[in-house]
Order: structure tokens, then C-alpha cells, then sequence
């Protein structure tokens, strides 16, 4: 053991980041090293590997349900992954809430994970895993809470072909919290205004209004399918119809389904909406930051 520790510290392994820890950017975790980001859907997988410069690699994606698709895949991901370890992204059973006057700080994180109840008070289910994302000047938070069971079926099927999750998110609450802080810097110094962010990932969609600075209204449904385009525009009009004309509204999707976004796209830019996504834009959120 002592050994190992001396070891450790003549590599600088001793001062690296732990893989699992959350506290670090996923590039620091694996510098140096390949690891693999994996974005599970309802209904297909994409994937992309991160070679050791920390650019990106090979990418695939297959139809189907996540559990036969794995074992198909599991020497090409393992060579992809040194160590196994990969970045999860889910896109299915989750539900995204606006909440007002939530527990923050600097350790809330870390207590969402391991005590959620702590945190979120009656609000808590055991059923569920969670996140937040605070507005950055009022008392609003979107909680994101996706189902227990998935999630722990999807790292077992990992841990079955041999590799080890470092990261498990939802890549539509990833996206939109991206969104958010893009957007709050921006307009930092503007007056507060109205607007509305729509987010889409792989067949789930979330609509956030914001009036006189505050956020307002959130809805989400989640793996509706890619080609639920009417589906999401009875969910995205309603809520913008809302908002004094010519407020602006902002879009940001996952950077891959490219049919689906110049489909949703061609009705929001009737109201002058402007596209945030940018290519490979889910993998730099969920395998970068």
C-alpha cells in the first residue's frame, strides 16, 4: 500500500481529480486519458469518445432499447474508455419543475446527491434523483427529478460490459442550464425582460418563460421521439403566446437531430427566435465542462 502511495505521487497521480468526483470538469478528470459519453434516449444511443488530447473522436449511434444495444457494443466502448469509465447523459423518464425558495450553497450538490431529503424537504421522493439550477438573482430554481430505477438499470448494464459511470446527467436539464448562464451573462446588464428559452434533446423538450426578470412557467415532457415536432409546438406556442409580442425567444438543442431542428425552427422564426445550438454542442456540455 505504501508503495502504491509513493507511486502515486512520483506520477502526480496523487494530485490528480478522482474520476467520480463532480466537483471537476470532466476534461481534468481524464486528462491525458480516453473516456467515453454516452447520451441514452427512449428509443436509440449515440456515443463519442474523447481521445487524450481531450478532442473529440469516434462517434456512433444505434436504434433500440438501451440493454440489447450495450452488449453489441461493449469491446468497441471499452477500447474507447481507458478504465472504463464513461459520462452518461439520459433522456427519458425525468421531469423538469420550477421551485421557488430551494436550499442553496456551496455544498448542496454534494447533498442533493447523498441526501436529498435534507434538501428539498417534502418535495422529496425516494423514488427519484435530482438537480437544480438556480436563477442567479431571484429566490426560482428548475429541479430536475428522473427516475431511480432507470437510472441504476442503465449504470448496471455498464457495470455488466465492464465500464463505470464518472458521470450520470440528463442531457435537456444539461442543455438548459448551459442556456441559462449563457443567457444571464449576456443580458447581465440589460434591463430585466421577457423571454422564453425552449430546449430540446433527443425527443424530450422544455419550454421556460421569464417575465420582468423572474422565471414564471416551465413546462417539460420528456421522450416524446424525434419526430414529435406538433407534439412540442402544442407544448412551446401556448407558453410564448404568453409574453408581450416581440419578446425574444431563444432555442438550444443537443447539436445532432438536425431534422427536428430546422423542423421547429421553421415555425420559431416567425417570431424572429434565435437558434443557440452549436455543433456537438450536448457532448462539449456533458464531456468538457
Amino acid at each position: 500500500m505504501l508503495l502504491d502511495e509513493i507511486k502515486s505521487v512520483l506520477t502526480f497521480a496523487a494530485f490528480k481529480p478522482e474520476p467520480d468526483d463532480s466537483n471537476v470538469a470532466w476534461t481534468k478528470r481524464y486528462e491525458g486519458r480516453k473516456s467515453l459519453l454516452i447520451n441514452v434516449s427512449r428509443s436509440q444511443t449515440s456515443w463519442r469518445s474523447l481521445n487524450k488530447k481531450g478532442r473529440f473522436d469516434e462517434s456512433g449511434v444505434m436504434e433500440g432499447e438501451f440493454a440489447d444495444i450495450a452488449p453489441q457494443r461493449a469491446d468497441e466502448w471499452r477500447q474507447l474508455a481507458e478504465g472504463g469509465w464513461c459520462s452518461v447523459s439520459v433522456n427519458n423518464r425525468f421531469i423538469i419543475s420550477l421551485e421557488n425558495n430551494m436550499m442553496r450553497g456551496d455544498n448542496v450538490t454534494d447533498l442533493l446527491r447523498t441526501n436529498p431529503r435534507a434538501v428539498l424537504g417534502p418535495k422529496y421522493d425516494r423514488g427519484k434523483r435530482y438537480a437544480m439550477c438556480h436563477h442567479p438573482d431571484t429566490t426560482a430554481s428548475m429541479l430536475l427529478a428522473c427516475e431511480e430505477s432507470m437510472v441504476k438499470s442503465t449504470e448496471d448494464v455498464l457495470k455488466n460490459i465492464g465500464l463505470r459511470t464518472g458521470r450520470v446527467c440528463c442531457g435537456l436539464f444539461a442543455l438548459m442550464e448551459h442556456a441559462v448562464m449563457e443567457l444571464y451573462v449576456k443580458q447581465r446588464l440589460s434591463a430585466p425582460s421577457n423571454s422564453a428559452l425552449v430546449a430540446a434533446c433527443e425527443g424530450s423538450i422544455a419550454v421556460l418563460v421569464q417575465q420582468d426578470g423572474q422565471w414564471k412557467e416551465l413546462r417539460c415532457r420528456s421522450g416524446m421521439g424525434p419526430d414529435a415536432v406538433e407534439t412540442s409546438l402544442q407544448i412551446i406556442t401556448p407558453l410564448v403566446q404568453k409574453l408581450p409580442q416581440g419578446s425574444p425567444v431563444h432555442f438550444v438543442s443537443d447539436g445532432q437531430d438536425l431534422k427536428f431542428r430546422s423542423e421547429i425552427m421553421a415555425h420559431l422564426e416567425k417570431i424572429s427566435a434565435v437558434d443557440m445550438t452549436q455543433e456537438d454542442l450536448l457532448w462539449r456540455v456533458i464531456g468538457i465542462h
